[in-house]
């Protein structure tokens, strides 16, 4: 009998066809009201939040389990929720936020959630605003005879973010700009290195110009050494000063430059007790470069 049954389905392609439908259509059927569970990874949001906060690290994702009727569940296969978490409650700072208060809007129910974890972080700060400085780096070599006066910045640049995080900054950096055999001013929009997705700028280019002038050179003397010891080291040193200093710039920077821009020190704190012949470090304003200094080496003891 069930052979007839099968060779008469068979058949006919039609018949074939709709055979097959019908069976699916019958496994639905038996699927919708058995229970299941189904795993899924589903995507965080996150609502709520004051326009004066701002979010510092969160979760984007988290592994919930489903278990109820194979209708419910098919649902939620076609067309997965997002679990919506309410920032309203919480504060400044680091916060644990129970995965069971996550909200997870579902058409067809009832259905019973589980999550991987119990809990996860939030963390949230205060949003500031905060105008920087810009610091463009110099690549390549202006023409012989030739040195930058000044790079000045022509926009006005303010970054909003976490405060925290903006109260240690207080520049941002360009891509760099090229200055290969250059020997006069000119401008330049430049793109704004960003080192944190959770800052916002005003603009994401800002115009520059760049001051150049004559190279020249000017010799300084006695110029004070600095040295930079601990409370309990006692430190000799046999000469105070550099006896001779030569620097190269621009001839409008070079013009004003006194000993009191300059500082030439030798920093000992991290040094035992000895004999030393150390270099100093020669700090100069921006632009302005050593070219030759006597003595090269001062003699030091510690103990």
């Amino acid at each position: 009998m069930l052979k007839e049954i099968l060779t008469f389905v068979t058949h006919d392609p039609i018949r074939k066809v709709f055979a097959i439908v019908f069976a699916f259509c019958l496994w639905v059927y038996v699927a919708i009201g058995n229970n299941y569970t189904y795993e899924k990874n589903i995507r965080i949001v996150y609502t709520n939040l004051a326009d004066s906060l701002i979010i510092v690290d969160s979760v984007a994702n988290i592994d919930a389990t489903f278990s109820g009727r194979g209708g419910a569940l098919f649902g939620i296969w076609a067309a997965p929720p997002r679990a919506q978490c309410d920032l309203k409650q919480l504060e400044i700072g680091k916060n644990n936020v129970p995965a069971k208060d996550l909200r997870i809007p579902i058409a067809y129910g009832p259905l019973k959630i589980d999550f991987s974890v119990p809990t996860f972080t939030v963390s949230i700060d205060k949003k500031d605003e905060k105008q920087m400085r810009i610091r463009v780096p110099i690549k390549d070599s202006l023409k012989p005879g030739y040195a930058i006066s000044a790079v000045l910045s022509l926009d006005t640049i303010r970054v909003v973010g976490p405060k925290k995080m903006l109260d240690n900054i207080n520049e941002l950096t360009t891509e760099s700009l090229s200055v290969r055999n250059k020997s006069s001013s000119f401008e330049r929009e430049l793109r704004l290195e960003i080192s944190s997705s959770l800052f916002s700028l005003t603009k994401q280019k800002v115009r520059v110009r760049v001051d150049i002038d004559t190279t020249t050179r000017r010799v300084l003397t006695n110029v004070p050494l600095i040295l930079i010891y601990l409370p309990d080291q006692r430190v000799r040193v046999d000469k105070n000063k550099l006896d001779t200093l030569i620097v190269e710039g621009s001839s409008n920077r070079i013009k004003d430059l006194s000993t009191r821009d300059i500082e030439v020190r030798i920093k000992l704190t991290e040094l035992s007790a000895g004999y030393y012949n150390l270099p100093a470090e020669i700090i100069l304003p921006e632009y302005i470069k050593p070219t030759h200094s006597v003595p090269k080496r001062f003699s030091i003891t510690i103990q």
